[in-house]
Parts: C-alpha cells; structure tokens; sequence
C-alpha cells in the first residue's frame, strides 16, 4: 500500500470515529485522537472534528536544531527552506499556487525540536495536501541540489541561536 492509500485509509477511520460521536459530544481531545504506527515508524495523529470545514494537514519531523552540532548549526532551518524549491513532479511555487488555487494556506516552522509543513484546506479537498506533502517526502527536485549551497540558502548555514532562543546571524 503506498502512502498516499496509507493516508488515506488513516483519514477514513479518523471519519469513521469522529462520525461515532454524538454531536455536542463532551469528549476531550485525547478521546478523539487515533494513533497509528507504521513498521517504517512513520505515525499518524489523526482527530476528527465533525462538520468542520476546513482541515489543517500537517506532517511533523522529529528533527531540529537540537539536532546539530556548533559550527552546523542552521541546516535544519535550511533544509525546511529547501523543500519549498518543488520537487521532480511539482517544480519551484507549485506547492503554493495549488494550495492557494483551491483556497488554502501553507507555511512551515523549525524549532529546536522540530520541523513541520502545514497546509490548511477546505475539507473536501484533503486529499490534495495529502499528494503533495507525499510527493515532497519522496522526490526532492532538481532545484533542491543545484541551490543548496546559493544565496540565500547559504546564509542560513551562517545563523546560530541567540541567547532568547531566535536565530540571528553571526558576524
């Protein structure tokens, strides 16, 4: 089963159980969250919230600047950037126009714990982020290599933590 049929069966339970509950349902989130793990330890968090318009798809990777050692520090910002160059099927602003084509919104954030894509969309189109963000885990694009190491790209290696935890750059 590839990932996109994978995401797809995790989001007809998640329907299946938000569906179960009784409107005006006093469950707590915790309830209403479904867990699944893949021999692959790929996990999927999915809560359902009945009738909701719109939904937020977000994929999260365990890896930020915490991550690094001193003298690379930055590169998981970097790669956060890079991955918004387009892939082998969607080139460079593909993911955006999509996105903002069938009305949704987009960004992604580097923490020291973590880094994560969002795209937020109306409900009956999830299964577009789902494509996307599938497609961008697997197929990194010819652009990504060719500016690795171009301006501005490189200048996020240059960035270090500040003493109340932003990046700024190092002179």
């Amino acid at each position: 089963m590839n990932l996109i049929s994978r995401l797809q069966y995790l989001l007809i339970i998640a329907l299946a159980l938000g569906l179960s509950l009784p409107d005006g349902s006093k469950a707590t989130l915790k309830e209403r969250v479904t867990e699944v793990e893949f021999a692959n330890g790929f996990k999927a968090l999915l809560a359902e919230n009945p009738g909701d318009p719109v939904i937020s798809f977000q994929i999260w990777y365990r890896v930020g600047s915490r991550n690094e050692t001193w003298g690379q520090t930055g590169l998981s910002h970097l790669l956060e950037h890079m991955m918004f160059k387009g892939t082998s099927q969607y080139g460079p602003g593909a993911f955006d126009r999509v996105i903002q084509e069938n009305g949704g919104i987009l960004n992604a954030m580097t923490s020291r714990d973590f880094t994560v894509y969002f795209e937020n969309i109306s409900a009956d189109r999830f299964k577009i982020p789902m494509r996307l963000e599938a497609d961008r885990m697997t197929n990194p694009g010819p652009l990504f290599l060719r500016d690795f190491m171009q301006p501005p790209f490189n200048n996020i290696l240059t960035t270090g933590p500040s003493l109340d935890g932003c990046r700024t750059s190092r002179t």
